[in-house]
């Protein structure tokens, strides 16, 4: 492994480097292409244009493959278009055609007409099929480039055939078998082949395949049942039944990540297309603003609200204003992150929901006495006003309960609307509760003390 160090001099020294007219930055680019793929990415992308595009092209054309599907989007165009038409034919020939629909998605129209000229007829007719389906579904993310065998080959045909195209595809342990219509049959293990005699026929030692995702089939889903059968690999088909790709467990990690940052971003309230690096200050700006306005606008039914009571909210009661929205708040926020992630893996389905949902209310009930007996024990300990910590506890407890409630059952109902929860929960959620939790205050001051 090549030190930081040796990565961290090239920065420093990247003009010497790119001119190599010294022994030194001849020996930092030979241990240049030493590193890691995913470091040199980095530094790639820490770097100015023009001198990142240089340096891409000290890079060994294999090497270049990796490096580039791992820089920002500006810089890959940036890049792409730097190559002479030899480099970038060389680039795309050796990449996969998920990974080319994907840079595709990045380029202008003109951009990729003449990406397109320089790949050769069959990896032009495998992208353009997967430019069909939508980047978040199983045709958009699956791998074209896979070996597959028909059910009437026998082991040794197989081990042959295996031979010729290893050096061309990827080789998975899992090996999926079709019939004379490439419809999907089942699937063989790689030891079967060494384990079998050499006329074994792969129709006799078939293997029922565990999970088969459709190619409209989105990604979120697919990814929570590869978890849920622990498949490291998953052929994708269509509605015929027709094989035309796999998901491997590299795309699943990054499916993963991609979900799980989209629900931080969606809970938090503000959800982003694009790199964050890559997207306009204004933009940020007038999303953000736009969502925090709309917030602020909602919050501002408290002060109505408060008003209206005003001549039964005391200076004592006001005090306590704060300690009881930001209790509803929290407990609306901690119910909804556990409805969201059991939603999301699978955890609460169909079948157990009205189970889950008996025993949130449950602990809703148990947190509502126990934290307002908690409320009610401070306040007259240190005021030794009996209504008023009354009114203060009680309303408390209500309000903890309808966050459960609510943060329970909302997502529950979204997702059943087809309607990702992760949008509605974290500020929209503490928002709603925020005024629910006041009018209930004001409402039960009201009762108690007139």
């Amino acid at each position: 492994m090549v030190s930081p160090k040796i990565l961290d001099t090239i920065a420093l020294n990247i003009q010497e480097v790119l001119a190599q007219k010294t022994l030194r930055s001849q020996s930092l680019v030979e241990q240049l292409n030493l590193a890691h793929y995913a470091d040199i990415a980095q530094l790639i992308n820490s770097l100015d244009f023009p001198y990142s595009a240089q340096l891409f092209i000290f890079l060994k054309p294999a090497l270049q493959v990796h490096v580039f599907y791992e820089l920002q989007p500006s810089l890959m165009r940036a890049i792409l278009s730097n190559l002479s038409s030899v480099d970038k034919s060389a680039l795309l020939k050796n990449s996969h055609a998920d990974e080319i629909t994907d840079l595709f998605d990045i380029l202008s129209d003109e951009e990729l007409q003449g990406c397109l000229e320089v790949l050769h007829q069959k990896e032009r007719q495998q992208v353009l099929s997967l430019m069909k389906f939508a980047p978040d579904t199983a045709g958009g993310i699956m791998n074209v480039d896979v070996i597959t065998f028909m059910q009437d080959f026998t082991v040794a045909k197989s081990i042959t055939l295996l031979q010729r195209l290893r050096p061309r595809r990827d080789l998975h342990r899992n090996i999926y078998v079709t019939d004379a219509h490439n419809k999907l049959v089942g699937v063989i293990k790689l030891e079967d082949l060494v384990l079998k005699s050499p006329e074994t026929r792969l129709s006799s030692i078939l293997r029922q395949v565990p999970f088969i995702a459709n190619v409209d089939q989105n990604q979120e889903e697919i990814a929570n049942k590869m978890a849920h059968y622990r498949a490291m690999i998953a052929p994708v088909v269509n509605d015929q039944n027709f094989l035309l790709g796999v998901i491997t467990g590299e795309t699943l990690v990054d499916v993963l990540q991609r979900e799980a940052q989209e629900d931080v971003q969606k809970m938090s309230g503000f959800f982003l297309n694009e790199s964050y690096i890559e997207t306009s200050t204004i933009s940020l700006i007038i999303r953000r603003g736009a969502i925090l306005a709309i917030l602020l606008l909602a919050e501002s039914l408290t002060s109505f609200i408060m008003g209206s009571f005003e001549a039964t909210l005391s200076t004592f009661l006001f005090s306590f204003t704060a300690m009881l929205v930001s209790t509803g708040g929290n407990t609306s926020s901690q119910t909804s992150a556990i409805v969201i992630q059991g939603l999301s893996t699978g955890d609460i389905n169909d079948s157990n929901v009205r189970k889950f949902l008996k025993r949130e209310f449950l602990i809703g009930a148990v947190l509502a006495i126990f934290l307002s007996m908690i409320a009610f024990a401070r306040i007259y300990a240190f005021h030794h006003f009996f209504w008023g910590s009354l009114v203060v506890s009680l309303s408390l407890g209500i309000v903890v309960f309808m966050s459960v409630v609510f943060g329970s059952l909302l997502p529950i109902f979204l997702k059943k609307n087809n309607i990702d929860p992760a949008f509605f929960a974290g500020p929209f959620l503490a928002t709603v509760m925020d005024i629910l939790g006041i009018l209930v205050y004001c409402y039960i001051a009201y009762l108690i003390l007139h």
